[in-house]
């Protein structure tokens, strides 16, 4: 157009007035001129406007072409519907396809190489890995464990601290509660197992995949909540604080411990054991993805956020208020003849671990008075006392060669049954071990008691680092001799089932056994085998069951005056000053001050006499093993 923008300007268009401009266009117009205009898109568009419009339904159409045209329309309606799903299976496939394509799956094994999780060539996991893992993490989710046990099994100071973090947030508590359970013993147990048996030896993948993915379930529901669960652990012991008004340095302390631990998991494993999931499936699946979520089971419900403010705890015990403790206390004396009586393996392992007093205990297994100055009540030190007397009198059911073990089968794996229990009495030196660090901090403890030195903030720092030393000790030791228990007790119950089944692997159960001259002393010596392997799982049975939930349990280290008079039937300050002679007979009649009636029933039933002459145990030997209220209904574990 810049031709035409010429001739405008050199006619002068711009210095016509109107009539001057309608008469030059009248002589364009009869010269043969036409009309030009500038702008083509616009003509299209007043074409397009000029069109009528489609009409997409007249008067005049039969109500059969409707139902044609809506047949139609159906069948399209059909067709996509086919089409979109066939497309979700086409990009489904195609996902698939690229999360193991060979490129991925190069990329696994180079990442898992690199964080030493395992070799390049091969899915076993690595000595360092595995070791790392079995005191690391291991450390770190028993930490929770307890520091969650300490805040919402505190019967006493519990349900106030969960109102309170209910008012700031119902949250608060149910991350508390999550992250006290990420602990769980038989798992842990079956992932460190292959690694301490064979310290040198790689771990087949396939060996710890389940507890491994289980684990890792309950750490992915928390990953996005790390910071809250950190917060609702300081939030608590700063409430704690309030509650019991100690020194703030303890929770202080209490609060860096577990909030490092936190971290230990979550930054220096959580990724680790997504690379050994990764590993697993040979895919490169997104770690926060719906697959990965489908691949590990995770409900809606399992996320936290479904807990409102004043209800229980998920999963946890039911946290009373002092209103329902008061309702509770007029209805005490019919609830205890309701009470669920204890197991008879309960029973009767709790009628064995209170054959001896507490003197009795010392003068049995500390004869050189090297544990003096520890004090009766200490957790730790009944502990020990408890698994010497396992060691003592009834260990040797798990080394003998009296009691002929045959080899068994499981899922087509050949097991040795007698090396695998060799191989769990090998792993009792660590308690041992343990209990002479835990012996030494007591030491250290009572020289700074001794001379705390002149400055008293700096004493009064170094007491408490010390009190915490021993707290943690403590919890170790006991911890060591529950997982030993655990275990022992789950290998004599493999025989115990097969004794009452198929008997295939204890091939002399119906034998007596009858021990050699320095151990005819024992309190199993000319019983029968089946009856020396169940008193042998009875006993463990108790042990284990107060470490985990009764009163050798619990962040305290030494039982609780009312703790002492329920366990033993003996006042707090009264127990070093018993004389050692104390009869059995004595000994059953405190013992009758036990809360379940099951025990008192089976205590008031024990022949009284010695508790060393062996002659008295007779009337205590089990059923015979065709009784089948001897045996656990179901699976226990």
């Amino acid at each position: 157009m810049g031709d035409f923008d010429n001739t405008k300007r050199a006619i002068g268009v711009g210095k016509l007035d109107d009539s001057a401009r309608k008469d030059m266009f009248n002589k364009f117009v009869s010269a043969g001129g036409e009309i030009v205009k500038e702008k083509q898109p616009q003509k299209e568009d007043e074409t397009k406007k000029g069109r009528p419009e489609p009409k997409v339904r007249q008067s005049t159409v039969s109500r059969a072409g409707e139902d044609s045209r809506s047949g139609s329309r159906g069948g399209n309606q059909s067709k996509s519907d086919s089409g979109s799903a066939r497309s979700q299976a086409d990009s489904k496939a195609q996902y698939e396809k690229e999360i193991s394509s060979f490129s991925a799956r190069f990329g696994i094994k180079l990442k898992c190489w690199l964080a030493r999780v395992t070799p390049f060539g091969s899915s076993d996991l690595t000595p360092k890995f595995m070791h790392d893992f079995s005191i690391r993490a291991k450390q770190a989710l028993i930490e929770l464990q307890y520091s969650g046990n300490e805040l919402l099994a505190n019967q006493q100071y519990s349900p106030q601290l969960s109102k309170a973090l209910d008012k700031i947030n119902p949250l608060l508590v149910e991350l508390l509660a999550m992250g006290q359970k990420l602990y769980n013993g038989p798992e842990l147990t079956d992932i460190t197992d292959p690694i301490m048996v064979a310290p040198e030896s790689p771990v087949a993948i396939e060996r710890v995949k389940n507890p491994i993915y289980a684990l890792f379930k309950r750490m992915y529901i928390l990953y996005p909540y790390q910071e809250t669960l950190k917060k609702s652990f300081v939030q608590a012991y700063d409430e704690l604080q309030k509650l019991e008004g100690k020194p703030s340095l303890i929770y202080a302390n209490k609060k860096r411990k577990v909030t490092q631990e936190i971290d230990t998991l979550f930054e220096g494993f959580f990724d680790r054991l997504y690379l050994v999931i990764l590993r697993a499936e040979n895919k490169n699946i997104p770690l926060i993805s719906r697959y990965m979520e489908n691949l590990l089971g995770i409900l809606p419900e399992d996320r936290p956020g479904q807990r409102k403010s004043g209800e229980n705890v998920p999963g946890g015990k039911q946290l009373e208020t002092k209103d329902d403790q008061k309702g509770e206390d007029s209805k005490e004396e019919d609830k205890k003849e309701e009470e669920i009586p204890l197991s008879k393996e309960q029973a009767y392992g709790m009628r064995l671990m209170q054959m001896y007093s507490l003197p009795k205990l010392r003068k049995k297994f500390d004869p050189k008075n090297e544990y003096a100055n520890i004090p009766d009540s200490d957790k730790a030190l009944l502990s020990l006392f408890y698994f010497y007397e396992f060691d003592d009198e009834y260990s040797f059911v798990m080394t003998t060669k009296k009691i002929d073990i045959k080899p068994g089968s499981v899922n087509g794996v050949k097991v040795d049954y007698r090396q695998k229990m060799l191989d769990i009495y090998e792993g009792t030196r660590t308690i041992i071990d343990q209990f002479r660090i835990y012996s030494d901090i007591i030491r250290e403890l009572e020289k700074h008691k001794a001379n705390p030195g002149a400055n008293y903030i700096e004493a009064s720092k170094k007491l408490t680092g010390i009190e915490q030393k021993r707290t943690g000790q403590s919890r170790t030791v006991r911890m060591a001799i529950k997982e030993f228990s655990l275990k022992s007790r789950d290998s004599l119950l493999v025989l115990i089932k097969d004794m009452k089944s198929k008997k295939e692997i204890v091939a002399n159960m119906n034998d007596v056994l009858t021990l050699d001259s320095m151990e005819s002393r024992k309190r199993l010596n000319k019983k029968p085998v089946k009856q020396c392997i169940m008193e042998a799982y009875c006993y463990l049975m108790a042990l284990y069951d107060r470490l985990e939930t009764g009163d050798l349990f619990g962040g305290l280290v030494e039982l609780t005056p009312e703790q002492m008079k329920s366990s033993f039937g003996i006042e707090l300050g009264n127990a070093s000053g018993e004389s050692t002679d104390t009869e059995f007979a004595d000994l059953d009649k405190d013992t009758t001050d036990q809360p379940n009636p099951t025990a008192k029933a089976n205590n008031d039933s024990e022949t009284k006499g010695s508790a060393d002459d062996s002659s008295d145990e007779e009337n205590d030997s089990l059923d015979d093993l065709s009784d089948d209220d001897i045996l656990p209904s179901g699976n226990p574990f």
